[in-house]
Order: structure tokens, then sequence, then C-alpha cells
């Protein structure tokens, strides 16, 4: 959104800068052409003076002088003609000038020749000899190259003896607004860039504060924190969607609460009456009853007791907020493992002196010990290798460290196809269905580990040292637990 509303507030702005400058730069351009026109007609009034007394008395060395020193101090070129349009004096301009003057005498010609320079330097000598003013130029722009034509008759009273025609450049008048142009261009990139970065930056960020916090707070949301609420400030239309999305937040925690009261109750009123069976089927036991038949029951009873159990611990995930610390997590495996080596016949384990995770103990001793506990009812009499390993960011915007704790054994592993429905809830590999279990261990510890931001990752052993490769050559099975590093 913030890029949309840059995008709508930098074209108006810039129609405003070009709206205040274009009237000034054209205002600025009329008036250096004003300026030089003015002068030139007042040096054309003067050659008009001059030239009378030299048609009357055909005395042009004077005049002529005093054009070439003009022409070489001014530029451009000044062409003298008389009443029959022949050239008196020719000033300035090389060959370019005569031959504007030839073109001026011959009138007509050089109208049918097609020649621009010259048919406009012809108006102007037939509109000075008519006695008419001469007319105010163009504004001269820097895209524009045509020279100014500043004429004047030549006579007395109402006699019109010839006319004096001035060609002057209009580089100077081009030059200067060429300069006034890119000052100005430069002001208003340097204002918009202020504006963009002082002004319309921070206005657009402070329309869009109340957004950003409803965004954080969906994240918040998002990631486990149902205790997250939405701040009702702002306009008023961003004040209605926090409070619905407020409202949707407790609706939400709501549920969430409910179906876990729902499960633990469940749970708890299904513990009473199985231990009453469990009970009852053992005095069946103690009166007689064959125990063949008896032990059967009981098996189920205890498996029906474990589920129960499980689904009451995973009903408590997610009940209250984890915090998330720096722990040791290479002290803590280094210290589950030791408890767990008896069970193993070789349990290697691989970790550096220290590794500091944001996590808690409880999740970590909770996860290691559902891992150990499968490695031991899945893969009995295998080895096992248990590692820690900080891996570094991933590449890419985002990535943060990572500590990898990594338990493989080289049991049977699983069939590909079920890898990928490890940590589902209830799931059983299809080679274990007669092992007890419930199937809810590694649910429990993905959902122990995404409370702290943490991950599971199920693959095969790939061979993670020589003994495992050794004693089974296609690998076991590998679980991973990801947690996020400082």
């Amino acid at each position: 959104m913030r890029r949309r509303m840059l995008v709508i507030a930098l074209p108006l702005l810039t129609m405003l800068l070009l709206a205040l400058m274009v009237p000034l730069l054209a205002a600025h351009a009329a008036d250096r052409t004003q300026d030089q026109f003015v002068g030139r007609l007042g040096d054309v009034a003067r050659f008009a003076v001059l030239a009378e007394s030299a048609i009357e008395t055909d005395e042009t060395a004077t005049l002529e002088s005093e054009l070439q020193r003009y022409t070489e101090v001014y530029g451009g070129s000044v062409l003298v003609v008389d009443a029959n349009r022949d050239v008196v004096v020719a000033a300035g301009g090389g060959d370019a000038a005569a031959g504007g003057g030839e073109a001026a005498a011959g009138g007509g010609e050089a109208g049918a020749g097609g020649a621009g320079a010259a048919t406009a330097t012809d108006e102007a000598v037939t509109r000075a000899l008519t006695g008419a003013t001469t007319v105010p130029p163009d504004t001269a722009w820097p895209w524009r190259d045509e020279p100014m034509l500043v004429g004047s008759p030549v006579g007395r009273d109402a006699q019109v003896l010839g006319a004096v025609i001035v060609t002057a450049p209009t580089d100077g008048v081009r030059s200067d607004v060429t300069v006034r142009l890119a000052l100005m261009g430069a002001l208003a990139l340097a204002t918009l860039l202020l504006t963009v970065f002082g002004v319309i930056r921070p206005l657009v960020g402070w329309v869009l504060r109340p957004v950003h916090a409803l965004d954080r707070t969906a994240t918040r949301l998002s990631s486990g924190d149902m205790g997250a609420r939405a701040s009702e400030t702002g306009p008023p239309e961003l004040r209605e969607l926090a409070r619905s999305f407020n409202d949707m937040a407790d609706s939400v925690e709501a549920s969430q609460a409910q179906q876990r009261e729902l499960v633990a109750d469940a749970a708890h009123q299904l513990g009473n009456p199985l231990t009453a069976l469990r009970l009852r089927v053992e005095g069946l036991a103690s009166d007689g009853v064959d125990r063949d038949q008896v032990e059967p029951v009981l098996e189920e009873t205890d498996r029906l007791s474990a589920t129960v159990e499980s689904l009451l611990h995973l009903s408590q995930v997610g009940a209250t907020q984890v915090v998330a610390e720096p722990v040791d997590v290479a002290a803590l495996v280094r210290h589950r493992c030791q408890m767990w080596d008896p069970v193993f016949a070789a349990l290697e384990v691989r970790t550096p002196p220290s590794a500091i995770a944001l996590a808690s103990a409880e999740v970590v001793d909770t996860a290691m010990d559902a891992l150990l506990d499968n490695a031991a009812k899945f893969a009995p009499g295998s080895p096992v290798l248990v590692s820690v390993q900080v891996a570094p960011a991933p590449a890419g915007e985002g990535g943060v460290p990572t500590v990898r704790v990594r338990v493989a054994d080289g049991g049977p592993g699983l069939h590909p196809d079920d890898v990928a429905k490890v940590g589902a809830r209830f799931f059983r590999g299809r080679a274990h269905q007669n092992v007890p279990g419930t199937g809810l261990g590694l649910a429990i510890v993905r959902a122990r580990l995404a409370d702290c931001g943490g991950d599971l990752e199920v693959g095969p052993a790939s061979s993670p040292g020589a003994n495992l490769a050794d004693a089974n050559p296609t690998g076991g099975l590998a679980v991973t637990l990801v947690l996020p590093a400082p």
C-alpha cells in the first residue's frame, strides 16, 4: 500500500511543480526575447538615420564601416536597401548575408526558390518599405534556432527611401533560457526528492501505521500468541477493522480453549472407567479365569490408557504461551542420552561443547525422550547416532541460524510413502502396526517445537556414521529437531 500511495502522490506533486515552473520559465524566456527585441529596435532606428543620408548622397562608406563594426560585435547581419529594393549595404553574415541580400532584392524569385531565410528577409523588407512597424518576434526557446528579424523604413515624413533589416542571432537568449531551464529542473528534482523523503514518505508511514500495527498483531496471532490484540486507533475504517479482527481473535481463542477443554475432559472422564475396567479384569484373573484370556484385554486396556494420556498431553499444547529463552541444547542432549544409554546396544553422541538455541529445557527434554523412545522401539538392537550441529543462516532474506539435533538409527526405516506422514496424529508406519504406541509422540513433539519457533524434519538416515552404514547399508530413519539460534 505504501508503494501505491507513493505512485499516486508522485505524479500529483510532479504536475504541481510543472504548473509552477512552466509559467515562470515562459515569462523569463519572453522577457529575455523582449529585451533583445527592444535593443535591436533601437539599433535599427539609429541605422535608419544613417542610411537616410547614405541613400540621398550615395556616400555609403561611413554607413558600411558602422554596420561592419556592429556585426563584428553583436553578430548577425544588417541589410540596407533603397526604395527599389536594391542593396545599398550588406554587412555581416558572410556569403549567407550577401545571398540573403540578393534574394531580398530579387523579391518574388526568392519566394519561388523556397529558401526560408531569404523568404523571411524578403517579407521583412516588404513590410518595412510599406512603412509598417516590426512585429514582435516569437519567444526564443532552446529548441528553436530561428534568428530575430527587425526592420525599419528609411525616410522622412511620409516618403520611404528604403529599409534597414537587422538579422540578430538568438544564441544568447536561448543559452540563458537553457541555463534557467536546467536550474529550475534541478531545483524541481531536489524539491521533489526532499518532499518525497521529508514529507510524503513520513506522511504515508503515519497514515499506514495502524495498518502495520494490525499486520504485526496478525503475525503474532498466526505464530501462536493467542493473546495478541489489535489497537483500535486510527481512522474510523481502520478502527472498525481492528475491532472486527479482535472479535475474530476472541472467537478463535475461545474455540481453541473449548477444544482443549473437550479433549482434556474426555481424557479425564475416560481415565476413571479405564482404571475401573482394568481392576475388574484383574479381579477376574484372580477369580480363576484363564490368564491367557485376560492378558489381551489388559494389553488393550493399557494401550487405551496410553492413548488417553497422550491425548491429554496433546490438548495442553498451545494452552500457555511458551517463552523461548537461550538454552544450551548440547548439554541437554548429552544429559538425556546419558539417561537413555542403558536402553541401547550402541548409542553414539556427537555434540559441540555448547550449542545455544531459543527454546525451553522442558521442550528439548520432551522431544529427546520421544525420539529416543521411538528409536528403542522401532529399531531395537541397532546402533543409534545423536548429533548436534549449529547451522548458519540460509542465503536470502529472513534466514536465521539454527541448532539441529539429529537422531538417526540403523533400523529398517520406513517405507518411502510413509516418511512424509511422520508426525501426523495417530500415524503408524505400515511395518510397525504391532509395535506398542499411540502414534501421537511425534505429533506432540512437532506441536511443542512450533510453540518455540522450531520444526521437525524426517528422512532416511543416509549413513550418518560408519557404524550405522555397516549395520544397515540402506540406512535407517533420521529425525531432526530444528531450533532457532539467537
